[in-house]
């Protein structure tokens, strides 16, 4: 590098004109020298911009300041000191803002583009710690609501590969690998369809550092290519592809610590006690415990008799490591060019481990990725490109799974048993016959095992010999996924100390497996055809596009499933002031009805570029840009898998057993039954979809601004009639029966803008979404209030609480459930219908009835080497129904045994002294009236959290420069770090029996060559 430097030094020598020039040159991050970068004399006329070497030269002397600015770097300001050569480093922006942007299969002009489209970029990505990019995304795309319901992966355990004898129905094995089980996703208030580089597959453990950006695609004439796939909008992944130049070679190595959050606080032992005894004179039931157990559980006297054991401290560790590592490499020369992926991480889970195990029980997730791209220009006009991505994951969890130690840990109380006996066997009951650190520690492990390989074939045509503007593509892709399952767990005697020597053993305890299944295979293949033409006749621009495509999915021993699309995409604009587009997709899909399989989708544009108009270019010098945009099309949704296997035909089964019996003896006999009804005019949902939109860039484009008004009416959708009556004997068929409408709006604002060295950013979005069920065919009912119709699509129903019955007259009195006397302490319910009885004619939306709103802002700067962006995110009108198990009454020892996640037990109960205060009712074991979904158990689902944070430092370039690299930063970020919200010990996302969200603080090196 530093002879090249030199050559560029003399060569920049020789060309300058000037007696008082100073010359130099402009590189990126990588050291490699950045064309058109505009340098400027602060305060004077003298501009000029660097060669195709980064070269420049200009006439300034000492004590000028040189302003070098290029798009998408921040802006650097050098003040002269001597007559010497500069070399400059220019960082790349936070946010950027391409020319060209991602849409499905290819890129578009960003100042001609008409679909609704957000996007965030590598550095956007790259400042989060976390095992998938889905972590990266809340609160940074408009339109993209996110709910996070699981701090750890959840491997699959269960076969997914199923199969019956000839004569029988098979098995719908509609199951295709997804390593997203931590988030849903939900654009416009659907589940978007992932397409990474133009193939649709459902991968979310690429590395951010490899990914070029993440859009998501709103609007119909974004997504009309899809066809009958085209309505749930498309979250779509764009990876690095190979650039020319010398080799850029990026290593990043990063360790961090996971905290748990959210977890509840266990009742000590006396305490739950206490309360176990309130709860069974609650019921009329004779007490269990005495004073003296009270005694010996605060002052642990006789620990095995009576234990108080923390198990939450006993089995969680406070943090738990989290270990990536990373590089990238990218470049080549105009002939050949290629990038390199390689990725490896490990997640390790929060149980404690025992150091005598041989083997791992902890839970882990350790993953190996490589994705490669080679791009060979083989001809003048053809371009072959290959990319391969492969991919090992391995998880790993104790014996019992993961998922079964947190259901028994959140509900076994410290007083179940001791942690060991006297003499060092597990302790346990004839209630409680798995002893929980047996089952986390020495209960050997499971290990799923998944493979992921990916081929993508590019091949790219240029025929501008024949017409300008004319080229065709082909892709094929070919991927192969599977799944399998190693079990070696095992279960530990347990025994219960009756006192003195007695030991009785409980549970049944088994030796180690040693067996392997397959949980799941898939075959993916793809193919497409198109041909482009894009050429400007002057002031008149056009483009069209022809494409074929088909895409063949195979899952387990299901029959394949083949989709196809066969579109014609065409757009004009005049002088890039008025634009037209309009698209048409015939598509088609294997499951449908034959001869009813195939559909016409469409879907067109307008666009307006106003700030081009003479009325305010010529007054409104400030204002950049000013588009105006409108999109409305028909789409499809072929969900039709999710109800069923070639559900247009009628199927009989074979039932378990014999239950058709015949004969004096009434011998059962083989038979066969009718399953639901066949629906042979089944088809795909539909969509109309009508986008407004604004694109505005204001004072040099440093402000811009877009908004979207949505209106997505989804009808023909796929529901079972509600007002039918049984006697058929069987299920009755889905039909395409239901309407529902999706409205909202769209918000983003982004500035940019620096102030010497000191370059500043700051970007925000906000939603607001409303969903209603137009038609949902219900039965007949002559209350309002019970209905769906016209509601929220996910409203909550249930009974309105009014309080608790606060005497033993005034609740006999009172309408309640049919069968049940209700007692003071016991929840309240409106009769809405005043007929004197509490049922389902009394439920009513409680819940989920307002738009929901979330939003997300960005911030940070960067200042002569240091950096810092900060992630805020929150949701409103979002509510939780917080009602099971974990959140009332008491059910033989398997009840809460707890405070905490927004529920506090000892102070929120009911009882004649907090009868004023109470937010709870009364204890009881078991008791369907206080246990009802009611408005008592609605919790705000609201929340404002500093989602991410990041300070850096880039090493001086003079100091990197002696080690023969180009770069080395040193940068701490964290994850989850502060949130808002309105319950104490219970976070809005991820609660009750589920993997905590995790606390995440993170520190690492990036090193350039």
């Amino acid at each position: 590098m530093t002879n090249g430097y030199a050559a560029m030094q003399d060569t920049t020598a020789r060309a300058t004109p000037y007696t008082n020039s100073r010359r130099g040159g402009v590189v990126d991050e990588y050291g490699v020298p950045l064309k058109g970068v505009k340098v400027t004399v602060k305060a004077k006329p003298d501009v000029v911009t660097t060669d195709d070497g980064g070269r420049f030269a200009i006439n300034a002397v000492a004590g000028d300041i040189l302003v070098f600015a290029h798009r998408n770097f921040y802006v650097q300001q050098i003040k002269l000191k001597r007559q010497d050569t500069l070399r400059v480093r220019l960082t790349p922006t936070y946010l950027k803002s391409p020319d060209r942007i991602n849409v499905l299969y290819g890129t578009a002009d960003a100042k001609s583009s008409l679909g609704s489209i957000s996007t965030v970029y590598t550095n956007q990505l790259t400042t989060t710690p976390a095992t998938l990019y889905t972590y990266a995304l809340p609160g940074q795309l408009a339109g993209l609501y996110t709910q996070q319901y699981s701090g750890f992966t959840s491997p699959s355990i269960a076969s997914q590969t199923k199969a019956d004898l000839i004569g029988n129905v098979v098995q719908h094995n509609n199951y295709s690998a997804n390593d997203n089980s931590e988030f849903n996703l939900y654009l416009r208030g659907n589940t978007p369809i992932t397409v990474i580089d133009n193939v649709q597959r459902e991968i979310s453990s690429i590395d951010p550092e490899s990914i070029e950006s993440i859009s998501v695609l709103k609007d119909a004439l974004s997504t009309i290519l899809l066809g009958n796939n085209s309505s749930r909008g498309v979250l779509l992944v764009t990876t690095k592809r190979p650039e020319m130049g010398k080799p850029r070679i990026s290593f990043t190595a990063q360790t961090a610590l996971q905290q748990p959050l959210g977890l509840p606080k266990p009742l000590p032992a006396y305490q739950y006690a206490y309360l176990y005894n309130e709860a069974l004179q609650n019921d009329g039931r004779q007490t269990i415990y005495s004073s003296t157990d009270f005694n010996a559980y605060r002052d642990q006297s006789n620990p095995s008799r009576h234990p108080d054991v923390n198990w939450f401290k006993t089995l969680l560790r406070d943090y738990s490591p989290l270990t990536s590592y990373r590089l990238n490499v990218n470049g080549g020369t105009q002939v050949a060019r290629y990038t390199i992926s390689l990725n490896y991480l490990d997640q390790a889970g929060m149980f404690k481990t025992a150091s005598s195990s041989p083997y791992n029980t902890n839970n882990d997730l350790s993953r190996y990725m490589i994705n490669s791209d080679l791009s060979v220009n083989v001809t003048k006009n053809l371009n072959v490109d290959l990319q391969l991505f492969g991919r090992i994951q391995q998880f790993t969890q104790p014996g019992p799974t993961y998922g079964a130690i947190l259901r028994d840990l959140y509900t076994t109380p410290n007083n179940a048993y001791p942690v060991y006996n006297p003499n060092n066997s597990f302790g346990g009951t004839a209630v409680y016959t798995n002893n929980l650190l047996s089952q986390t520690q020495f209960s050997g492990y499971q290990r799923t095992n998944s493979n992921d390989v990916l081929a993508n074939l590019d091949l790219n045509y240029d025929l501008s010999g024949v017409t300008p503007g004319l080229s065709v593509k082909a892709k094929g892709n070919l991927a192969f996924s599977s799944q399998g399952l190693t079990n070696r767990s095992l279960r530990n005697n347990t025994y219960l100390f009756a006192g003195g020597i007695a030991y009785s053993p409980v549970g049944s305890p088994f030796t180690q497996f040693n067996t392997f299944n397959t949980i799941s295979s898939a075959r993916y293949a793809y193919a497409q055809g198109t041909v482009n033409y894009d050429r400007s006749f002057g002031k008149h621009n056009v483009s069209g596009l022809l494409l074929y495509d088909y895409r063949s999915v195979v899952l387990n021993y299901d029959l394949s499933q083949g989709t196809t699309n066969r579109a014609l995409k065409g757009a004009y604009n005049y002088d890039g002031k008025y634009f037209i587009e309009a698209a048409v997709n015939n598509s088609g899909y294997s499951r449908y009805p034959p001869g009813q399989q195939f559909g016409i989708f469409y879907a067109g544009g307008l666009g307006w570029q106003m700030a081009r108009e003479n009325f305010i270019k010529d007054n409104f010098s400030w204002i950049n840009s000013w588009k105006w945009r409108v999109s409305y099309g028909q789409t499809g949704n072929a969900n039709v898998d999710n109800y069923g296997y070639y559900n247009f035909l009628q199927t009989y089964s074979r039932p378990i057993g014999y239950p058709y019996t015949t004969g004096t003896n009434r011998s059962g006999v083989q038979s066969y039954i009718e399953d639901a009804l066949a629906n042979p005019n089944i088809s795909w949902e539909k969509g109309h979809k009508l986008d407004i939109g604004v694109d505005i860039a204001l004072f040099k484009e440093h402000l811009k601004i877009t908004g979207d008004y949505y209106r997505d009416r989804y009808y023909n959708l796929l529901q079972i009639r509600g007002a039918s009556i049984a006697l058929m004997g069987t299920n009755y068929a889905f039909e395409n029966i239901g309407v529902n409408l999706h409205e909202g709006g769209e918000l983003s604002l982004t500035y940019q803008n620096n102030a010497g060295n000191f370059n500043y950013f700051i970007t925000g979005n906000g939603s607001v979404q409303s969903t209603k069920a137009v038609f949902r065919d219900e039965p007949v009912n002559p209350y309002p209030w019970t209905r769906y119709t016209g509601q929220r699509t996910d409203v909550i129903f249930g009974y309105k609480a009014l309080g608790f019955f606060q005497s033993a007259q005034e609740a006999p009195s009172s309408p309640t459930t049919v069968g049940y006397t209700p007692q003071a302490g016991d929840v309240r319910y409106a009769d809405l219908n005043s007929d004197g009885v509490i049922n389902q004619f009394d439920q009513t939306p409680i819940g989920n009835t307002k738009p929901l709103i979330f939003y997300g802002t960005t911030l940070g700067f960067n200042y002569k080497g240091f950096s810092l962006s900060v992630i805020l995110q929150g949701v409103t009108n979002h509510d939780i129904l917080f009602n099971n198990a974990l959140a009332n009454g008491f059910s033989d020892f398997s009840g809460l045994t707890y405070s905490g996640q927004g529920y506090d037990l000892l102070n929120a109960r009911w009882t004649p002294e907090t009868a004023t205060t109470a937010t709870q009712p009364r204890l009881s074991l078991g008791n369907p009236n206080n246990t009802a979904w009611s408005s008592l158990y609605i919790r705000s689902g609201n929340y404002f959290r500093l989602k991410n944070a990041e300070v850096g430092y880039n090493l001086p370039s003079q100091w990197v420069r002696k080690l023969r690299i180009s770069g080395v930063r040193l940068f701490a970020n964290g994850e989850n770090l502060l949130t808002l919200y309105g319950y104490k010990g219970m976070d809005p996302e991820v609660y009750g029996v589920a993997y905590p969200i995790q606390r995440v603080f993170n520190a690492g090196v990036n090193i350039k060559l």
